[in-house]
């Protein structure tokens, strides 16, 4: 077992410790002082705010159990001590300790479990008053007409609300008072690590709740099947017992009657009765009764004695009543250091797993990285499946990484050489053209930067990073279309007839037919569905008046096919071609502006004039 996990037994350990030694301290000085009250619980309190209520409930049961050693009574309330602890715990985790102003709705808690423990000593006592601190005030109530649970439950209730009130200050102020440093050591197994951190939370109820409602209940489930074969076989003990009494009670009174007189046999019963209790009538001489609980000898004279079943009834009560009070406290303790254990060994540590599983930086390679550093520092050293399970998994996460560094290194590099095959396949259209070199470049260039700003101004919802990079790449086969038409045209220097600029509109049309037709081999990618939007649509109008080939109108016009227009125009403009000089910046960016509205969307447009700077840094280098 690793260093950090003895040291958080240890913690514990300690915890628990110094919870016994605080409560038996304070015991000790109520009963020296001779004061009317218990402060035993100030330890439990503390230890379930600051450690959760696992160990608060450890603290809470062993102290009565220690507590038992001087004065057997005390034994039996450890299931009051206990859910003390579970109270306080509860409350803690939900930031009972964090103002005192607080604290009264746990005080209000703390303060109704003095009824079950009233009960609890009623039953205890054999329906009469309890012998403890509040005997005095339980007796003066009893006197001024109150029954006596009434006043037992009055009393203990007066005696708790100074008790608790106590004990729940002391306690927040230790509370207030432990270092930070303490105060984190024991996050884990209190459970605010997982209440206050949100990775923790998957909206499913969690392995941790499961476990403890299912060793809850089991535990319930054996105190009541205990308590059950108990009071059936203690009640057929006394039953035997009393039978065996009153056999004896009536050979004694059938000896007495052939030696003495009538009044003298009357006197020895009488005696009799009083020295047993459990006997509640003896008869003789009469003919023998027929009941369950008369016991009747013959001999010489007929002797009958009819023992109590109420006392039968008490004695059986008070049994159960110490058997439950024992068991539950026993068994849940027992539980609740089983569910701290497992908290420990299992269910935190598979918390802990899965939220940095859930949180795995995937897309880049210094998120990988990081994760896989958090899971690897994560303290494991449980000694079972699951360090073995967390080896798998650190194993697992770093050849996820390499495989997803190898796939990227080949996703890159089939990119480039996709991008090399599209430079190369409109480049040869450029040449064919007999333009300016640099055109496809270029235009691509125009468009991540038109759409770039447009992301910036938010004005197209439908431009993301994936935009962005898609029309960069499918830019350059704009014009893939004029492979088919005639270099005539193409490279006429002079002006197109009507039926010549026809043959040259359906450049747009052969375009979008050839990556319709390599999308049928290659699969309908991102880039190929914009391509064919851009070589079909870039020669449309914003205001249709004179696009082709469908003149579509405004927002009827792709956005990736508005953009390329933009671009498409102005590197024109700035070219040399072989029918016209090139215009300068300034004059070409007029044009584009002019038009804006016009031949282009005026948004597209407002993003090119933004970044004339970049755009002028760029010509100077081409």
């Amino acid at each position: 077992m690793g260093n950090l996990v003895i040291k958080r037994y240890l913690g514990l350990c300690g915890l628990i410790a110094f919870g016994l030694i605080f409560n038996r301290i304070f015991a000790e000085l109520t009963l020296h002082f001779h004061l009317p009250l218990y402060l035993d619980s100030i330890g439990t309190i503390f230890v379930a705010a600051l450690g959760g209520f696992c160990p608060g409930a450890i603290v809470g049961f062993l102290t009565n159990f220690i507590g038992g050693i001087v004065d057997s009574s005390t034994f039996y309330y450890g299931t009051i001590n206990f859910l003390i602890a579970v109270c306080t715990g509860i409350a803690a985790r939900f930031g009972a300790f964090e103002s005192i102003r607080r604290l009264p709705i746990l005080l209000l808690f703390l303060m109704i479990l003095s009824i079950p423990g009233s009960l609890f000593s009623y039953f205890l006592y054999h329906f009469e008053i309890a012998e403890n601190v509040v005997s005095p005030i339980t007796q003066d109530l009893h006197s001024r007409g109150l029954p006596i649970v009434l006043a037992q439950i009055l009393a203990d209730y007066l005696t708790e609300v100074p008790d608790k009130t106590i004990s729940v200050l002391v306690a927040y102020t230790l509370y207030q008072l432990t270092p930070k440093k303490i105060f984190h050591f024991f996050d884990m197994s209190s459970g605010r690590i997982i209440l206050g951190n949100p990775k923790f939370h998957s909206g499913k109820e969690s392995l941790r709740h499961q476990v403890s409602v299912f060793l809850a209940f089991a535990c319930l489930a054996s105190v009541f099947v205990a308590t059950a074969v108990g009071y059936k076989i203690f009640t057929e003990t006394k039953q035997q017992e009393f039978t065996l009494l009153s056999h004896s009670v009536n050979h004694l009174i059938s000896d007495a009657i052939q030696k003495t007189d009538s009044a003298s046999v009357e006197k020895y019963i009488a005696e009799l009765e009083e020295k047993y209790p459990q006997i509640a009538a003896v008869t003789w001489n009469r003919p023998p009764m027929e009941n369950s609980s008369v016991v009747c000898d013959e001999g010489a004279f007929t002797v009958c004695t009819r023992f109590s079943s109420e006392a039968i009834q008490s004695e059986v009560i008070l049994f159960c009543t110490k058997i439950f009070s024992t068991l539950s406290g026993l068994l849940l303790c027992i539980v609740f250091a089983a569910i701290l254990f497992a908290n420990q060994r299992v269910v935190y540590p598979i918390q802990e797993i899965t939220a940095e599983m859930e949180n795995f930086e995937y897309d880049s390679k210094v998120g990988r990285k990081k994760s896989i550093a958090s899971i690897c520092a994560l303290p494991m050293q449980t000694g079972n499946e699951i360090e073995n399970l967390h080896k798998s998994i650190i194993k697992a996460v770093e050849e996820i990484d390499h495989y997803i560094t190898k796939s990227k290194e080949q996703s890159d590099l089939i990119a480039a050489l996709q991008m090399n095959i599209i430079t190369t396949l409109s480049n040869l259209v450029e040449t064919r053209d007999e333009t300016t070199g640099g055109h496809v470049q270029r235009t691509a260039n125009y468009a991540k930067i038109i759409a770039r700003q447009l992301q910036k101004d938010g004005v197209e919802k439908e431009i993301d990073d994936k935009f962005v990079d898609t029309i960069y790449v499918a830019a350059p086969l704009h014009d893939i279309g004029k492979i088919r038409v005639s270099d005539m045209i193409l490279n006429k220097p002079g002006k197109l007839t009507v039926e010549e600029f026809d043959q040259m509109k359906l450049h747009s049309v052969f375009g979008r037919d050839m990556l319709a037709a390599a999308s049928k081999n290659l699969g309908d990618s991102d880039y190929l569905q914009m391509a064919k939007e851009i070589a079909y649509s870039h020669h449309e109008w914003w205001d249709g008046s004179r696009g082709y080939p469908e003149k579509l109108k405004g927002k009827e016009i792709p956005l990736s096919a508005r953009i390329m227009a933009v671009a498409d125009v102005f590197d024109a403009l700035v070219s040399v071609r072989p029918y016209k000089n090139a215009y300068s910046l300034n004059e070409a960016m007029k044009i584009i502006a002019g038009e804006s509205g016009t031949h282009f969307d005026p948004d597209v447009v407002n993003a090119f004039l933004k970044n004339r700077p970049l755009i002028e840094r760029m010509l100077k280098r081409s």
